[in-house]
Order: C-alpha cells, then structure tokens, then sequence
C-alpha cells in the first residue's frame, strides 16, 4: 500500500486580500511551508499539488530540483471540490492501487507539524480513514470554557482509500455537487464515518490577514 498526498493551493485568496501563498512568515513564504512538510514525510510516496498556472514557476524555485522528484503540479479547478476531483483523476491516470492511501490537505493550513501528519497517516493505515478535529471555540460559556465538546471543528489532512475517494467524487461531479471539505464528500456518498484525532491549534487555516497575528503568536509560544 502507498500513501499519496495533494496538497490544494489553487485558491485565489480573495479574502486575504493578496496572494497569501507568497505571504512571508519567519523568512518563508505560506506556501513552502506545507510542501516542505508532505516532502520530508517518509510514509508519502507521492505529492500532487494544485495550482494556479501564474503561480507554478514561482513555487518551484523555492525548491531544488531533488526536493520536487516526487511533487507533479497540475492545474487546479475553481472551487476546492473541483480541485480535488482533478486531483484524484490525475491519480487514477497513474494507476495507483485502490487501496491506496490519499492525504488531502488544504496548502493554506501551512503549519502542519510533522508529528501531527504522521500520527494520521499511522491512523488511517490501522483504521481506513483519519481526520484532525479541535473543539469548537465558536461556543463558550461565560468562563470561557468550551460550552459543548460534542461540536468539534474538522481540520486537515483528511485520509482515505483511494477507491471511495474516487467513487465519492465521481457522484459529486455527476450531481454538481460542492462539497466543503473531503469528509463532507465521503460522508454523503458513502457508508464510512470518518475517523477523527485530535488536531493541533498551529494547524489553523489561514483566511483573513488576521489569522497572521494569530499563528505568529502560537509560532513564537
């Protein structure tokens, strides 16, 4: 069995306002940071990532030719649902086994640790599916204490076979349906209920240019 990983960063970061993909933080720009992570995993086999055609020569000169053997860049669709069903039909073109293992990760939850990737892949290889959640800070009681732990907000990576992934998207794109997240997908077509640990804050999706100050802030803790 072998694990694939697509990173989405075909995103046109309307509401950040600026292409967020070149943002620099500590010296780095976002987009390095979530490339350089699914590159230095030992259990990821291959990587496709989806962009914007304006911003494929820019990525690649982060990187030295060794460190892209096993990166393909395609072309990304025009929402996050459509990306991932080019993704995933651009490995089914490869011919990879249906029960391989797929890692879909939104590029702009840049700091994903190491730790918390592989502790998914690990879990999704003994268990079929794995997703990070976090509990929801949208609902607090007056002490500031999560108000109900039964409400969960879904992070990424989220992993599962190659077989129902593909499956699952194919009656999507048939129905036009736009999911928000992979889960979402694999939840509506599919008999699988995913598989959750608990996530990381560091692994926050960056949106708005506030979520700058935010991340900066738990980078420096």
């Amino acid at each position: 069995m072998k694990v694939h990983g697509i990173l989405l960063a075909a995103g046109k970061s309307i509401r950040f306002e600026d292409n967020k993909l070149f943002y620099v933080i500590n010296n780095a720009p976002i987009i390095k940071y979530p490339i350089e992570t699914f590159i230095n995993s030992v259990h990821i086999d291959t990587i496709t990532v989806t962009v914007n055609n304006e911003n494929q020569k820019k990525i690649e000169k982060l990187f030295s030719a060794k460190h892209l053997e096993k990166v393909t860049f395609i072309e990304g669709g025009k929402s996050r649902n459509e990306s991932e069903f080019i993704a995933l039909s651009h490995l089914e073109q490869q011919l990879i086994d249906s029960s391989d293992l797929v890692v879909i990760h939104d590029a702009a939850r840049a700091f994903l640790s190491s730790n918390l990737l592989e502790k998914l892949i690990l879990h999704a290889l003994e268990f079929g599916s794995a997703s990070p959640y976090l509990y929801s800070g949208l609902l607090v009681d007056e002490n500031n204490d999560i108000a109900n732990r039964e409400i969960v907000e879904i992070q990424t990576p989220q992993i599962f076979d190659f077989k129902n992934l593909m499956n699952a998207y194919k009656k999507a794109n048939i129905e036009s349906f736009d999911s928000v997240d992979t889960t979402e997908c694999i939840s509506k077509y599919t008999k699988i209920t995913p598989q959750l640990i608990e996530g990381e804050k560091i692994n926050k999706k960056i949106t708005y240019k506030k979520d700058i100050y935010e991340l900066r802030e738990l980078l420096r803790m």
